[in-house]
């Protein structure tokens, strides 16, 4: 079990749990779902951490990121 979750000094976002793998394409479906109304809640802008796993350096990430405007 995976889990994601966001937070800033306006308080906390989403907290979820993800079974089984996940690849770039359910990775970025889960960011758009899940990442965007939290940031929309939140209401600030976003740096996004996250590691050199694959998929989150595909080609197809970099432009979702690039597009909701989050670095």
């Amino acid at each position: 079990i995976m889990f994601w979750g966001c937070m800033s000094a306006a308080g906390t976002g989403e907290l979820l749990f993800i079974e089984g793998n996940m690849d770039s394409i359910m990775h970025c479906t889960f960011l758009k779902q899940n990442m965007m109304p939290s940031l929309q809640k939140l209401g600030r802008t976003a740096v996004l951490q996250h590691d050199n796993d694959p998929k989150h350096t595909t080609n197809m990430t970099i432009a979702l990121l690039r597009k909701v405007q989050v670095k």
